[in-house]
């Protein structure tokens, strides 16, 4: 009878065990946010339902942009020094460190996130580097460079649809140069009389290019045709008085028929009618609107303000402002925004050192997260 109650509670102390474990299934679910933290040179890695850190890598100086491949391996670029941090994001540990030629600006993974593109603050080039051994394939310079000029070279480099060129925007000489990956050397430069921010696809196959300012201090959008490299429009986007332009990221609907662009030089966002190319509505968000995400059903945009603690949520039916959401204290948003499966809305507070985290139906702070120093990118995986 002793034996056969010592094996019921050994059965029973397995089960509780088992209970306790958490199942891969579990795992597979569970999400982590992976935030860059600038001041504090590192990486924290986020559990979003317990909302606790549950590792923090060190990187090089003021780490800011991050991109995972398909087997989770990260990659994380350093604006204060020469080089990239590699990380493992599945087993959060830090991998190895790549030497760059510059200081980095930012960069990006080609469509199979088999080579990343890199572009520089201080270097009018274009790094390609291979994500399978983390080496450099090649530099290519893209342009006639002027040392002892200010600004940046490169802001986002961007790839093709098809993965065989990148495009970077020279900001010496005005300029969007075409590169082929492949090859190894440049295909195309296209001339502009204006500063390149960001590339965006476009649903059409057109590459939409938002500007920071042009020669005459306005605001425009090129729309280019990458198959002929000829520009299809260039639109320009209304300001508000005392506005000044100073483009930054933009965001398809999720329908295609609509492209929402950010002025973080104001409070403005243009939303363009993608069939006619011109500009349907202007809205007036927070201060320095700078991201926009669309939640799953496409009905509600969330517009990230980058010079206060607002985020602007849109009704996209009416095309209207419902609410600006205060978003903690701080006046310094990251450059980040994450949709939950539940249509909550995840960003960060630079100022404040935390994940926000807003009901999506309430609209209302519902919790925050408390991260590092100057938190500026955040990648959910």
């Amino acid at each position: 009878m002793k034996a056969m109650a010592s094996s019921f509670l050994t059965m029973a102390l397995l089960a509780v065990m088992v209970a306790l474990v958490p199942s891969q299934s579990d795992e597979a679910q569970r999400q982590y946010a992976y935030v860059t933290n600038e001041q504090d040179a590192n990486l924290m890695v986020v559990d979003l339902e317990s909302e606790k850190v549950v590792a923090t890598l060190p990187t090089g100086k003021i780490p800011h942009a991050l991109v995972f491949t398909h087997d989770g391996k990260g990659y994380v670029n350093n604006r204060g020094e020469c080089s990239l941090t590699v990380i493992d994001g599945v087993a959060m540990t830090v991998l190895r460190t790549i030497d760059l030629p510059a200081a980095s600006m930012q960069f990006a993974l080609s469509p199979d996130k088999k080579t990343l593109a890199v572009g520089y603050k201080d270097g009018l080039k274009i790094t390609l580097i291979d994500t399978t051994s983390d080496s450099i394939i090649t530099t290519i310079d893209i342009g006639q460079d002027r040392p002892g000029k200010k600004p940046v070279r490169i802001k986002h480099p961007f790839w093709s649809k098809d993965g065989r060129f990148v495009y970077a925007g020279d900001e010496l000489n005005l300029a969007v140069v075409k590169i082929d990956a492949e090859a190894g050397k440049i295909a195309a430069s296209i001339p502009l009389q204006t500063t390149t921010h960001h590339f965006i696809n476009a649903p059409d196959g057109t590459i939409y290019i938002a500007h920071g300012k042009d020669v005459n201090g306005a605001l425009t959008i090129t729309v280019l045709d990458p198959t002929t490299d000829r520009i299809i429009k260039t639109i320009p986007i209304p300001l508000a008085p005392g506005e000044k332009a100073n483009g930054h990221h933009g965001a398809f609907s999720p329908d295609g028929k609509f492209f929402y662009f950010c002025n973080e030089g104001g409070r403005t966002l243009a939303i363009i009618d993608t069939s006619k190319l011109t500009v349907a509505k202007t809205l007036q968000v927070g201060e320095g609107a700078g991201h926009v995400y669309f939640n799953h059903d496409g009905k509600k945009a969330f517009v990230v303000c980058h010079a206060d603690n607002v985020v602007a949520v849109i009704d996209t039916t009416r095309q209207e402002v419902i609410k600006n959401v205060l978003m903690g204290t701080g006046k310094k948003q990251g450059h980040s925004g994450y949709i939950g499966e539940d249509g909550s809305f995840y960003m960060l507070n630079a100022a404040d050192g935390m994940i926000d985290w807003l009901d999506g139906e309430a609209l209302t702070l519902k919790s925050q997260i408390k991260v590092g120093d100057t938190p500026m990118i955040m990648v959910v995986r």
